[in-house]
């Protein structure tokens, strides 16, 4: 026994009292202290909220309104002025065990200072509490009197959505979060209230609540459950609550980036846009599909092996998905500087393929540091490609630039560049030719004592240096071009289909990696024509001739697209960050040219991904074919081509906010615009300028719809693209058939027809 000044820890400490050793232990005593009969253990052992309500009024805390067991934790610890950390909870807004003994040790010393009862007595009594029953062990429940736990964690989830505050634009939310007494609620009662907050879930309509059976269907099939008819209760549930709690997190980040906007740069408008691309990145995490086991494997490699297989040609450092080179030079020289210091680095992750000449990499991730490595040893082989089309321009010999370029970059090289160049070799040059950069100096640099000698210098000035790193003191050059003890963890998926490409993605996207919607998209579907075409055409990625070589026929004119829609003083002005540009003109092509049936009941991304699926399971897709793929491409510039001939003025102010478009908006009238190039190709331009004041008095009664639902959104789209039409003189069923006899499918009568409902 510890002694102690107090005479109630020494009471507590004494053999007589323990703390509880399992959780039916430990709420058995929480209901014996808030003066309640105990309650059975919830499924999976979970202790539940009326343990914690209980405990709260022993301390004199009402806890019935709070959200969440671990709120009401973290309360009555603050009551109990103890210290209510990360270890008391755990997944699923759980109480642990430590956190239900920290509250209960605590509230029994609280009671013994008080000297309200004998302590022995006390204590006595308590030790000798029953264990709450098991969840198991309960032969009969009867559910018609008390809801099931899964039931009061959606409802708690449910008040969370209530509190008030703003709202994202389309949001409409009941307020009513007080007048909620979970003691008061009955089974199934959360039904009616899910109503009043389920624009928070961001679903692609409303739930049908004309029912029970209704209302669980609906809520089925729009959470994206397979057999939305024959769903069981618990899966059903289960899926709603972890919805609930998506939204939940998502109101909060909402709030928060209203709350922390400064001089104006976040407003309303911003925020529910940031809030509605997170929920599409959601949904399109949640498209992935069992695919089976994956083939994986766990490794290291020296840095020398990377450098290997890129000067070989073995390793893809820009696959079509990867998003861009982004990093800064002052990034990169801290990645060499954590090198040379010997800090481990995170790992990469490698898709390996196997073909008649041997294996072949990709980056899944690790290309910004792969490629700051390389580009620092000389070594990036689009910076070797570079200096040899120099040689040829300068008329030099082209293995003597080369030795060159890698022996003595800083002097030799960069004389023969002053010899023949008049462009400078800045750091941007340097980084957009891919060439080393140097280390940096000074109070910066990270590299002190021994390293300091290597501040501010190339790679081909410090590779004969010798410094001490992991552990071995070894030349420069032994860490970057030969074995050494300091290696890169890497991760090699084997032959994995596109699907597994995405759940990979998917996977890290959940990590906190905070890849978009349209990131996993580009790596899920790669492999596929069209989407290499969709992502040169809008100009998101580089080298079309590679990347999508049978556009080269007709480049000279589709090249105006990506150039158009990226021009940052231009009337989109739309950024290269996020993949904005192919998202757009997916989107475009979704809309007109998907059939079958579900277009009213999809967001964008899965839109987009029935299209994507449609062409990679079908082999004889019309848009396998690279024809016609290429008049997509041709019907998508032609679109932009015309829309550019409408000044601002034509379109109705809903359109734009503060000179930028909206997205919806925009987003219709490309749509509208492309099912009208169809029918009319070059001759829509000047059809587009001769009407250009019935446009505008037609744009007045396009308004934005105020709810967020995709079916309302497909609505106003379906408004917009028929009323186009008919003042270009066009009727969607002759925009149908053509698109139909031009590309073998047309979903534009589907879509039309929503405009009926949007009517009504």
């Amino acid at each position: 026994m510890v002694v102690d000044e107090s005479e109630t820890t020494i009471r507590l400490q004494s053999p007589c009292y323990q703390s509880a050793t399992s959780k039916a232990n430990a709420v058995a005593r929480m209901y014996f202290l808030g003066n309640q009969p105990a309650e059975p253990l919830g499924p999976g052992s979970k202790e539940k909220k009326s343990a914690l309500i209980a405990m709260g009024r022993f301390v004199g805390l009402d806890l019935g309104d709070v959200a969440g067991k671990g709120e009401c934790g973290r309360l009555i610890a603050e009551k109990l002025a103890v210290t209510w950390d990360a270890d008391c909870v755990s997944a699923g807004d759980t109480v642990t065990l430590k956190g239900l003994n920290l509250l209960i040790d605590s509230a029994v010393r609280l009671q013994l200072k008080s000297g309200e009862r004998p302590w022995r007595a006390f204590v006595r009594d308590i030790m000798a509490v029953n264990p709450a029953p098991k969840w198991n062990n309960i032969e009969e429940m009867s559910m018609q009197d008390a809801i099931s736990e899964l039931e009061v964690d959606i409802l708690e989830q449910i008040k969370g959505l209530m509190q008030a505050g703003p709202t994202p634009k389309g949001v409409e939310v009941t307020n009513s979060a007080n007048a909620i007494s979970v003691d008061e609620m009955t089974e199934g009662c959360w039904r009616s209230l899910l109503a009043d907050v389920q624009g928070w879930l961001h679903l692609p309509e409303e739930i049908d609540i004309t029912s029970t059976a209704a209302a669980d269907r609906s809520l089925a099939r729009l959470l994206g459950l397979k057999n939305p008819d024959n769903t069981s209760t618990e899966e059903l549930l289960t899926t709603l609550l972890n919805r609930l709690e998506k939204a939940n997190e998502l109101r909060e980040e909402f709030i928060d980036a209203l709350e922390d906007e400064t001089e104006g740069t976040v407003t309303l408008a911003t925020a529910s846009a940031d809030w509605d691309e997170k929920w599409e990145e959601v949904e399109d995490s949640q498209e992935v599909e069992t695919s089976g086991p994956i083939i994986a494997e766990a490794s290291v490699w020296p840095i020398t092996e990377f450098r290997e297989h890129a000067n070989e040609g073995d390793l893809n450092l820009s696959p079509s998905y990867q998003r861009a080179d982004v990093w800064p030079t002052g990034d990169a020289q801290l990645l060499i500087e954590s090198i040379l210091r010997g800090i481990p680095l995170p790992s990469v992750i490698l898709l390996k393929t196997n073909d008649s000449k041997g294996d072949h990499f990709e980056i899944i991730d690790g290309k910004q540091r792969l490629t700051s490595i390389l580009r620092f040893t000389a070594a990036h082989p689009r910076a070797l490609g570079n200096v040899r089309a120099k040689a040829k321009e300068w008329g030099v010999d082209e293995d003597d630039l080369i030795d060159c370029f890698q022996s003595d970059y800083a002097n030799r090289f960069k004389k023969e560049w002053r010899a023949h160049e008049t462009m400078r070799l800045t750091t941007a040059v340097e980084r957009t030719m891919y060439f080393p950069f140097p280390l940096r100096k000074g109070s910066r640099s990270t590299l002190v004592g021994e390293l300091e000698q290597v501040q501010g210098r190339y790679y081909s000035e410090i590779r004969m240096l010798t410094i001490p790193v992991a552990d071995e003191t070894k030349k420069v050059r032994d860490l970057f071009e030969r074995q050494s003890k300091y290696r890169i963890p890497v991760i090699i998926y084997s032959e994995a289909s596109s699907r597994q490409i995405h759940e990979v993605f998917s996977l890290y996207n959940r990590q906190g990696k905070r890849l978009n919607a349209e990131e996993i998209r580009n790596a899920a579907y790669h492999e596929l024509d069209f989407m290499r075409a969709l992502l040169v055409t809008s100009g998101d990625a580089d080298e079309p001739e590679k990347v999508a070589p049978f556009l080269m026929e007709s480049w000279a004119q589709i090249s105006s697209t990506g150039e158009a829609l990226g021009d940052p003083n231009g009337i989109y002005a739309m950024k290269t960050a996020g993949y904005k540009r192919t998202k757009a003109l997916s989107w475009v092509v979704a809309a007109l040219l998907v059939e079958d049936g579900g277009i009213g009941g999809r967001s964008t991304a899965n839109q987009i991904n029935a299209l994507l699926k449609r062409i990679q399971e079908d082999p004889n897709d019309p848009l396998r074919d690279r024809h016609r793929i290429l008049k997509v491409m041709e019907m998508l510039d032609g679109a932009i081509d015309a829309h550019q001939i409408l000044p601002d003025e034509t379109w109705s102010a809903p359109f734009k906010t503060g000179g930028r478009w909206q997205e919806l908006q925009l987003v219709s009238s490309f749509i509208a615009l492309a099912a009208a190039y169809s029918v009319r190709n070059e001759k829509l331009e000047d059809d587009v300028e001769d009407a250009i004041y019935a446009i505008q008095n037609a744009s007045k009664a396009w308004k934005r719809p105020s709810k967020t639902q995709s079916r309302q959104q497909w609505q106003f789209i379906g408004k917009v693209v028929k009323e186009f039409l008919e003042v270009l003189g066009i009727s969607v069923e002759e925009a149908d058939n053509t698109l139909r006899r031009v590309f073998g499918t047309s979903g534009l009568v589907e879509l039309a027809y929503l405009s009926h409902e949007e009517e009504r």
